[in-house]
């Protein structure tokens, strides 16, 4: 090699030398944010209300850096957009089972998607689940996002047509327009008229349809072509058998819940050998046999869901020879059959590969035996409300892997095994509502070290557990209602400091509320301890100690004092219900600033005063305040309480009129006034309560006529399916001769109540048209004229009394059509005529027709003079003629003497007073004594009776 020839060598070298160095050191950094593409998500933020401030990093020059924004290393071009609201959350349980998790807080994006969105054009992932955009359609211009390979838009709050455009998005693997489980699923829901621009979607695995309405659509062989997808979801599109001949060969997961799939499982779903997730749930299909030609065609079925199907017959047994099954889920069917014939069929293969195994809400029976031990892997049970006799077995709890168990509302016996103490990955326990017997004691809860859900209420189970124990757990949730714990408050409570619900309802604990409970657990949101005997009085700062609780039940104990003012600190306060305790002295008025409570119940109590205008701010749907001492007229700003649908404010000293502004709160549909001294007339501003299903304005002191306008009360006339609720909050409504808690089965109650006033008039027309009504009690009043004939009108009617009136006439003979009557009462008026006969009328005795002379026939012993018959009621004892002559005969002869006997006694008498001077004094002074005895005796009764019917 020349000499030249090693210097230019030696030169390259060099200068590689230095390239290379400098390249080391020159190393590219990551590509700022475009400026056209920053300016566009600047404008998307302008178009959203971000009221909880969520995007409040997107500020500066680096919109790379911005939440949610992710950017390309290379090109700096914005690739991804994350905006899913942060409030949700997923909770996964297992592989195919992702659950959404609402939590409170609003961090919801709401606004508008602004047409700056088109211009990030190498967009490759975008998600804006769970927000709202106020029921808007998709803006079609997403469909020039054709670099888009995720699209998520499911329970975002949009509506209107899907538009086609997005068929443009050729590259999408991934597109969710599930609207089920958000607040997209309404009325307002979204449509798609066809669908053919999904066969464009060549590369597409993940499909989500669910809630959108397909009922018009068309095109859904198009599906066929989408040769990549894995999973479909269906659910809720309103589909028939006709719409679906598709072949799906690659498909693993396939959600077809709530749709109407006809009366037999469709032939093209035999053809999915692929399938591991197949779910029918709520697909109206009454009486469906099991699809059993799925499971022969399908030996590789991974995760099997029928879930709330009402299939019948009995329980397939070769479900146990899919042989990858992990999960299976067939409950809230009609399923029948033993237990223990699927778990120990002795051909099966899925007893070692089964982790999900969820039969609840069936009709099995039999007894649950030692051959759940094969199942190694099972970590979810769920037998809950079947017929499942018998022990719980011992081999239940050697499944090591179990962290949920559920064998609520069945026939279980015995007492619980110890070795429930050994399963140190417990999470969740609910055995409630059978018939186990013995104690719970440290033993049983030994190592469950996991446990954060326990539930094992109505049972006799005695809880033995020293208060010195500290317990391996922390409870989130406890429920041991109807459990012995006391008599001594469970001090064990003391160490769980996590716990969000705690239900110690009728436990038999009649001790005070200790102080340590007040602060024992910070993050407690309800707490039941009803039906108890606590004393003392409830602690004055509460409100201070306790401010996240949201549901408080102290009902039916002896808690005395007062209702402590700092209870109106607790801002996340949603229900409060102290019904039947001791408590006294005025209802604080501190409550305008809680914003959340919807109900609150007072009742039973000692409470005085007036009624607080404070209350009046809130926005309460459920108020009840009855049988206490508060008096004064019904404050006037109950008429802006616009939510309110159930006011019990009976059995107080409340006067006045009744105003004319009670029309004005609207939604209410029980009102109930009973027992108090209101006066005047019933205005027929009332009759605008167009929701009302309850009114009572008995005992009080009404008078004038019953408004005309009654027929206007439409929901009595017209029912609707309106549902209401009240969380065990209730009221006391009197039917049929006797008084009735009720709670939930409000909304199936329809009643007027009217009685022990000083109305008068007739007996207005209106009521007739009242179809839906079943109770409707006008008696003890001052009304004349007839019963209307047509009182049948009131076809729904179950309990009629118009007793102690005036009224005259016959008793119509339409009323004999009232098919559900079973408590009728016409005494003490003045009707006359025949009974009307009928099958129904039969069925009441002559109680409900006495005192009222002009009345004749069955069931009264007076006979009708139109029949030529005799009325002495001895002839329907089959006396003869002779017999019935020879009786009346000396019934005469015993009269004729009986009568000038009784004439001369009571003349002797009447003249001896008069003339008599201290004999009449006397005799006064002496009658004046007896009947104010009778009259306290018979303030006593009442006063006892009342009592009684209360207890």
């Amino acid at each position: 090699m020349t000499t030249s020839m090693h210097v230019f060598a030696l030169f390259l070298l060099l200068a590689c030398t230095q390239s290379c160095a400098a390249g080391g050191t020159n190393v590219a950094s990551p590509p700022t944010c475009i400026e056209a593409e920053r300016e566009a998500l600047l404008q998307l933020r302008r178009a959203f209300t971000d009221s909880s401030n969520r995007l409040s990093s997107w500020s500066g020059d680096d919109c790379c850096s911005w939440q949610g924004v992710t950017c390309s290393n290379v090109t700096g071009n914005v690739e991804r957009l994350d905006l899913r609201s942060p409030c949700v959350k997923s909770e996964i349980h297992y592989e195919w089972m992702i659950d959404p998790v609402l939590e409170y807080g609003n961090c919801t994006l709401t606004g508008k998607l602004s047409p700056s969105l088109a211009q990030l054009r190498h967009l490759r992932y975008l998600d804006l689940s769970w927000n709202n955009f106020s029921y808007g359609e998709i803006p079609a211009f997403l469909g020039s996002l054709t670099s888009l390979e995720y699209l998520n838009l499911s329970n975002a709050g949009f509506s209107g047509k899907v538009p086609v455009q997005l068929g443009n998005l050729s590259n999408l693997q991934y597109l969710d327009l599930n609207t089920i489980l958000g607040y997209g699923y309404t009325s307002k829901g979204m449509t798609v008229d066809n669908l053919d621009w999904l066969s464009k979607f060549s590369s597409m695995e993940h499909l989500d349809l669910s809630g959108v309405d397909v009922t018009s659509g068309r095109g859904w062989q198009s599906l066929s072509s989408l040769s990549s997808l894995r999973h479909l979801g269906i659910a809720g599109c309103f589909l028939n058998d006709s719409s679906l001949h598709v072949n799906f060969t690659s498909i693993k997961y396939l959600d077809l819940s709530d749709n109407a799939l006809g009366s037999a499982v469709p032939n093209w779903l035999l053809n999915l050998t692929n399938i591991r997730y197949l779910d029918l749930s709520s697909s109206f299909q009454e009486d469906l046999p099991f699809p059993t030609e799925i499971i022969n065609n399908n030996k590789h079925l991974g995760f099997l869901h029928i879930f709330n199907n009402p299939m019948q017959g009995e329980l397939p047994q070769n479900i146990s020879n899919l042989c990858e099954l992990y999960s299976l889920r067939l409950s809230f069917n009609h399923f029948t059959g033993d237990i223990s014939s699927l778990l120990a069929n002795p051909s099966g293969c899925f007893q070692s590969t089964l982790r999900f195994l969820d039969l609840g809400w069936n009709n099995l029976s039999g007894h649950l035996g030692e051959e759940i031990r094969s199942f190694k892997s099972l970590e979810y049970i769920d037998l809950a409300s079947n017929s499942i006799e018998g022990p719980i077995p011992e081999s239940l709890f050697q499944l090591s892997s179990l962290k949920y168990l559920n064998l609520m509302y069945n026939q279980l016996t015995g007492s619980i095994p110890e070795g429930m103490g050994q399963l140190s990955n417990l999470i969740g326990l609910d055995i409630n509502h059978n018939r186990l017997t013995g104690m719970v004691t440290e033993q049983h809860l030994a190592n469950l070290t996991s446990l954060i859900f326990m539930e094992i209420s109505l049972n006799d189970l005695v809880i033995n557990i020293s208060a010195a124990w500290i317990p391996p757990f922390q409870l989130k949730y406890l429920s041991m209602s109807y459990c012995q714990a006391g008599p001594k408050f469970p001090a064990w409570l003391r160490t769980q400091r996590k716990m969000s619900l705690m239900d110690i309802s009728n436990c038999g604990i009649s001790d005070v509320i200790p102080e340590w409970f007040y602060s024992s657990s910070p993050d407690l949101e309800g707490i039941n301890l009803s039906v108890n005997q606590l004393v003392g009085q409830i602690h004055q700062r509460f409100g201070d100690m306790m401010p996240k609780l949201r549901d408080i039940n102290f009902k039916r104990n002896r808690l005395d004092g007062r209702i402590p003012a700092s209870m109106c600190k607790m801002m996340d306060l949603f229900a409060v219900d102290l019904l039947n305790n001791s408590l006294s002295g005025p209802i604080p008025n501190c409550w305008r600033s809680l914003r959340a409570l919807d109900g609150m119940d007072l009742g039973n109590n000692n409470l005085t005063g007036h009624i607080p205008e404070s209350l009046c701010s809130l926005p309460l749907t459920f108020l009840g305040l009855r049988h206490n001492n508060l008096q004064g007229p019904l404050p006037r700003c109950f008429s802006n309480m616009s939510y309110l649908t159930v006011l019990d404010l009976s059995q107080n000293k409340l006067s006045g009129q009744i105003p004319s502004w009670i029309g004005a709160i609207s939604r209410l549909s029980v009102l109930n006034l009973d027992s108090n001294s209101f006066s005047g007339e019933i205005p027929k501003e009332i009759c605008q309560l167009g929701h009302i299903r309850v009114l009572s304005l008995a005992g009080n002191n009404l008078s004038g006529n019953i408004p005309l306008c009654f027929g206007n009360l439409t929901i009595l006339a017209d029912p609707t399916s309106a549902i209401f609720g009240f969380y065990g909050l209730g009221i006391d409504v009197n039917t049929k001769s006797s008084t009735r808690f009720y709670t939930t089965q409000l909304q199936y109650l329809y009643s007027i109540d009217l009685s022990n006033n000083r109305l008068g008039g007739s007996i207005a027309e209106g009521f007739t048209q009242l179809h839906s009504l079943q109770n409707l009690n006008l008696s003890r009043n001052r009304l004349v004229g007839q019963i209307p004939p047509e009182v049948s009108n009131m076809r729904n009617l179950e309990s009629l009394d118009l007793s102690v009136n005036q009224l005259s006439g016959s008793i119509p003979q339409s009323l004999s059509q009232l098919s559900f009557l079973s408590y009728l009462n016409l005494s003490l008026n003045h009707l006359s005529g025949r009974i009307p006969a009928g099958p129904q009328l039969s069925t009441f005795k002559g109680d409900s027709y006495s005192g009222n002379n002009g009345l004749c026939g069955t069931p009264l012993s007076k006979r009708c003079s139109e029949d030529g018959e005799q009325s002495d009621i001895r002839k329907q004892h089959g006396n003869d003629d002779s017999d019935g002559k020879d009786n009346e005969f000396y019934a005469l002869w015993i009269y004729a003497g009986a009568a000038p006997g009784f004439v001369v006694g009571l003349l002797g008498v009447c003249i001896s007073l008069y003339f008599k001077h201290s004999w009449r004094q006397s005799f006064f002074l002496w009658s004046d004594r007896v009947l104010s005895q009778m009259l306290v005796m018979k303030a006593i009764a009442i006063t006892r009776v009342r009592k009684a019917f209360r207890k």
